[in-house]
């Protein structure tokens, strides 16, 4: 069948169910019904198989990866701050209290020692000869004194006027100085032991010990200059000063120092340490001293707190920021500056749930301190917030984890 066409450009006609193409001279071919199938079905082949490759790459991608912080519940109003001093509760500088060479140095400069531990040890040779000698002085006293006492004895058994009494009054003489002269081996025994033990130079308390003055071969002396220090490490005490003029803060420091050790939940001031690099430790301290008096010089009172050190961070010597704050003070919970964002609808941020899942939650903030942000409400403690990668991720999109400290979780 032939179509007349008034067109010169050609068009596609559709007639009972047939695809035709119109030429240039105005006659439609009906042979293309097949071709335009064909080119349909390649159409949605292209489509479909697009969307199931799109399917599987979506499937094969691993969830992007976020760093998330935990809200923790922190004080808000502002703690008061000072410099302290630390400084050791204990510490000890180790003498030689008897002569003799040094023979060996038993411990690693800078260590932790413990109490009891053996550090030097001094040529014992000497010392052990003169303990012999002791043991050998107090058998032949030992003895004598026991000839003596038995020869007493049957002196006293004897009937009255047997003996003379000047043989009586020597026999009793004879007893006492044979006692005394073993009572004194004794005591030179002890005193050879307590020499030959100081041979052996052991720590007096827990703590970490410093470098060593003496090494191997040196000649020591009670006057010799210490061999080395041990400074107790934890806990350790910081030492700062309050001003006069802060009478509320004297009241609360005064009654803290009054209490005992084990009496931590009563204290009124939590003591914190900022150190020179701008972190805050973990530990916390309490007050177990105020001075009776104040410095007329400065107009200052001193105060130390003592704080558990378990990790070593504090060092006798260091200066440190102290932070003290009402244990009683006004909580709220934490979060960082940098997960904070802010859209026409105010301000929010993006916390993972349980289900490793986003969600943004609406906040309602307060004061700003240091690097983080009061939440007054949107958020509890223990939630993970995100405060990096933030860029990568949406509401309800499943995310990795991994902590602020760089521990990685799944």
């Amino acid at each position: 069948m032939k179509y007349k066409s008034r067109f010169f450009h050609p068009w596609l006609i559709w007639n009972n169910g047939f695809v035709f193409v119109q030429g240039k001279k105005g006659n439609c071919t009906k042979g293309w019904r097949v071709r335009f199938g064909i080119f349909t079905g390649l159409l949605l082949a292209l489509f479909f198989f697009g969307d199931i490759t799109q399917a599987v790459e979506k499937k094969g991608e691993q969830p992007p990866l976020v760093t998330v912080e935990t809200v923790a519940m922190e004080n808000i109003n502002p703690p008061w701050e000072y410099v302290g001093h630390v400084e050791a509760i204990q510490s000890v500088d180790l003498r030689a209290r008897v002569k003799g060479f040094l023979e060996k140095v038993n411990f690693k400069e800078g260590s932790s020692v413990s109490s009891g531990d053996l550090l030097y040890i001094l040529e014992q040779a000497p010392y052990q000869v003169r303990v012999d000698a002791a043991v050998a002085s107090l058998a032949r006293t030992k003895a004598a004194h026991i000839r003596a006492d038995l020869y007493l004895q049957r002196v006293r058994t004897v009937l009255p006027g047997g003996v003379p009494e000047t043989d009586v009054d020597a026999a009793v003489a004879e007893e006492v100085l044979t006692r005394t002269r073993r009572q004194e081996a004794e005591s030179i025994l002890k005193l050879s032991q307590l020499d030959l033990e100081y041979t052996r130079i052991k720590a007096p308390i827990d703590g970490r010990i410093g470098r060593t003055a003496f090494t191997k071969g040196n000649l020591l002396e009670p006057d010799s200059p210490p061999l080395s220090r041990i400074v107790q490490i934890n806990p350790i005490r910081v030492v700062y000063s309050i001003s006069e003029n802060n009478p509320d803060l004297i009241k609360m420091a005064l009654k803290d120092s009054l209490l005992q050790k084990k009496e931590t939940d009563l204290h009124m001031l939590k003591h914190r340490i900022r150190m020179p690099s701008g972190e805050i430790l973990k530990t916390t301290g309490i007050i177990d001293f105020l001075n009776n008096m104040v410095d007329p010089g400065t107009g200052t009172i001193t105060v130390r707190a003592v704080f558990e050190n378990p990790d070593g961070l504090l060092l006798p010597g260091q200066y440190v920021t102290i932070l003290a704050e009402k244990g009683d003070g006004n909580f709220l919970p934490m979060v960082p500056l940098a997960s904070l964002q802010e859209d026409k609808n105010g301000q929010y941020i993006l916390v993972v749930n349980k289900k490793k899942q986003v969600d943004l939650r609406r906040i309602t903030t307060g004061g700003v301190s240091g690097t983080k942000i009061a939440v007054k409400s949107g958020v509890t403690k223990g939630e993970k917030v995100i405060v990096q990668g933030l860029q990568k991720v949406r509401p309800g999109q499943i995310v990795k984890t991994t902590s602020s400290n760089g521990e990685y979780r799944r």
